[in-house]
């Protein structure tokens, strides 16, 4: 079968595997469809640390065909999403107890293969952050994290302003869409002054900074009320610049967040369910595996949202 897997060499590329074996304690997974992100980027750029050999994608679901005989928790024909590796090929494997999760039947594979982001920006909000009813929230970078970020938020009953650049301008009018109560194009607008004039000069209760730059991590704590909370989502490349006397004179504090357990898993699949959330407003194109480095390149020139790779 073909797969996207990073070789021995060290380059990734899509190649003949073949079809992986089911042990006793594992499920055997027709892919469906696979969401490509950022990390994928890095991986191919060397700049992520990845097994060689190893198949690609970790944004998937499926449907079960085949169960090794100690299974007891799935059966053949059910729907599933998964993650951590194996995505991007016809067939993927993975053990029982791993991360490996029943759908209820009213989930589309689509919109499920997007389940991986929605629950690392709901562990952000939901377990990382401080929120309250009421709050005021500034969320930076209307991205695909960005986004799930605000739909979490929202059903938390806060105010969300969503800021990003005039190259964001399809991504503010989505995430206008979604709910976000004012969205600011910071090339445009003067940030601080928006916010102050939305809290009569208090600053915002919250920041999710879902950019993982500079600019940003440092206009959100400019942003941030006294005794307000940054979370910090996006992932920088490099050391960030903080500014330690305005932190701790202002009593402000900064958390980061990363991925998720498996009962934000399991929150994320009911919300999805009951149509809480929207994860198919964010796929804007979806692919043939053979089409992959075009995938690859449209996520990197971020032409779109997600794309999915459908094998």
């Amino acid at each position: 079968m073909d797969a996207i897997v990073k070789q021995p060499s060290g380059e990734v590329d899509l190649i003949q595997v073949s079809e992986p074996a089911c042990l006793e304690d594992e499920v055997k997974i027709e892919v469906k469809a696979c969401g490509v992100c950022s990390t994928d980027l890095h991986i191919v750029a060397g700049s992520y640390p990845w097994e060689k050999g190893v198949t690609l994608g970790h944004e998937y679901s499926g449907q079960v065909v085949e169960i090794g005989p100690k299974v007891t928790k799935f059966q053949v024909g059910d729907k599933v999403a998964a993650c951590m590796d194996g995505g991007f090929a016809r067939y993927a494997v993975k053990r029982e107890d791993g991360w490996l999760f029943k759908l209820p039947e009213q989930i589309e594979f689509e919109e499920a293969a997007l389940l991986e982001p929605l629950a690392a920006a709901a562990n952000s909000v939901f377990n990382r952050s401080s929120i309250k009813p009421g709050d005021i929230v500034l969320i930076e970078g209307p991205g695909t994290m960005g986004i799930f970020v605000l739909q979490c938020v929202k059903l938390m009953g806060a105010t969300v302003i969503m800021s990003g650049t005039s190259r964001d301008e399809h991504r503010l009018k989505l995430a206008k869409s979604l709910g976000a109560d004012y969205v600011v194009d910071v090339q445009k607008e003067n940030l601080q002054a928006v916010i102050a004039d939305i809290t009569s000069e208090v600053g915002v209760d919250l920041v999710f900074e879902c950019t993982g730059a500079q600019v940003a991590l440092s206009a959100g704590l400019m942003a941030l009320k006294t005794t307000g909370q940054l979370t910090q989502v996006g992932i920088f490349g490099k050391e960030a610049l903080i500014d330690l006397g305005r932190l701790v004179y202002h009593s402000q504090k900064i958390v980061g967040s990363i991925a998720y357990d498996k009962e934000t898993w399991e929150r994320c699949i009911k919300l999805l369910a009951q149509k809480k959330v929207d994860t198919k407003k964010l796929i804007s194109n979806k692919m043939p595996l053979k089409d992959w480095k075009q995938a690859f390149e449209i996520t990197r020139e971020q032409r779109g949202m997600r794309v999915l790779l459908i094998p």
